[in-house]
C-alpha cells in the first residue's frame, strides 16, 4: 500500500475531493488498497484517528454493473449482523464504508468456517434490503455487450450463448448473497469473521453464490453442499446439489466474460489468460 498526504492522493483520484464536505478537518494521510480487481480503493486515516475505506464509483464499476448506492442500501440493512462493516457516506462519486481492523484470512481460511460464514449470510432478514433481484442472464448479456468484436470469437461465442440462460431448477427461496465470498473479502476480528467488499452482492439464488465459493476454494461440491444444508438444517439435500451442479457451467461462464471483459478494461495479459484457462476446460 502506499502511503501519501491527503492533498497527493486527491490529485491522483478526483473523487476523494468529494469527502472535502464530510471532513470539516482535512484528513492525516490516504493509502492505496491492493487485492481489489474491480477497482482502486483508499484506506483514509483521519485527523483523530479513525479509518474507513473510499471505495469510488468508476467507468470500471458501473462496466460491471456494480452499484455503490446499491452497496450502500445492503450494508445499511444488515449492519446490525456484526457480519459487514458499517456505511458511513454515499454520494455520486464513492461510498464511504468503516475500515475494519483486523487479520486477513486470504491464506487461513478454512472452507467450515468459510461455509458458516455464508449461512449466516444467507439467514439474513432480506424484506429488509431494498433491492431488485439478481438477474443473471442480464448481467452476462452485459458483460457480453461491452465486448469488442474482436474478443468475440466464435469458441467464447459458443459458450456464452450455451450457457447464458438460468437453470429452470426447484425452488429454493432468495437469500441476500456476497457472490465474491472468499478468505481474499474476510478479515478476522476481535467481534469474529467479518467479510468485505460488498459491491457484487445481490438477492439471488444461494445455490450460485454456494457454486461461487465452491470454484475459489476448490472444494468438493458434494461435501460442501451437505455441510451447508446441515449448517442450515435443510432436508431437501437433492436439489441444492442439483442447483450447485446446474449453475457451476454458467458461473464459470460469467467468471470467463468477467475476465475478458476486465483484459479489455486494463489490458493486464493476465486476465486474457485466465479467460482462455476457463475457455479450454469448456472446450475439453
Amino acid at each position: 500500500m502506499a502511503r501519501m498526504s491527503w492533498s497527493e492522493a486527491c490529485q491522483l483520484d478526483s473523487s476523494l475531493l468529494s469527502l472535502d464536505h464530510f471532513f470539516s478537518v482535512p484528513p492525516d494521510y490516504a493509502q492505496t488498497l491492493t487485492g481489489g480487481l474491480t477497482n482502486r480503493c483508499w484506506k483514509v486515516v483521519s485527523s483523530n484517528g479513525e479509518a474507513y475505506v473510499w471505495r469510488p464509483a468508476t467507468q470500471i464499476t458501473k462496466a460491471f454493473s456494480i452499484s455503490r448506492f446499491q452497496e450502500y442500501q445492503i450494508l445499511s440493512a444488515i449492519r446490525d449482523s456484526q457480519l459487514s462493516p458499517a456505511p458511513i457516506f454515499i454520494n455520486d462519486q464513492g461510498l464511504l464504508v468503516e475500515w475494519v481492523e483486523g487479520e486477513s484470512l486470504a491464506a487461513s481460511l478454512d472452507f467450515d468456517s468459510l461455509l458458516e460464514t455464508m449461512v449466516a449470510i444467507h439467514n439474513l432478514n432480506t424484506q429488509r434490503i431494498p433491492v431488485a433481484p439478481f438477474n443473471f442472464t442480464a448481467r452476462v448479456d452485459h458483460y457480453w455487450m461491452l465486448l469488442r468484436e474482436d474478443l468475440k470469437t466464435q469458441p467464447y461465442h459458443d459458450v456464452y450463448q450455451g450457457w447464458r440462460k438460468a437453470p429452470v431448477l426447484a425452488d429454493v427461496g432468495t437469500t441476500l448473497c456476497h457472490f465474491d465470498l472468499a478468505g481474499y473479502n474476510m478479515v478476522k476480528t476481535e467481534q469474529g469473521n467479518k467479510v468485505i467488499d460488498w459491491e457484487y452482492a445481490a438477492l439471488a439464488d444461494p445455490r450460485l453464490d454456494l457454486t461461487l465459493s465452491i470454484d475459489v476454494m476448490d472444494a468438493s461440491p458434494l461435501e460442501a453442499v451437505y455441510q451447508y444444508c446441515k449448517l442450515r438444517e435443510i432436508e431437501g439435500v437433492d436439489d441444492w446439489v442439483e442447483g450447485v451442479m446446474a449453475w457451476k457451467p454458467r458461473a464459470t461462464m460469467m467468471a470467463m466474460l468477467w475476465y475478458l471483459l476486465a483484459y479489455q478494461l486494463w489490458g493486464d495479459e493476465q486476465y486474457l489468460t485466465q479467460a482462455e484457462k476457463i475457455l479450454d476446460t469448456f472446450c475439453s
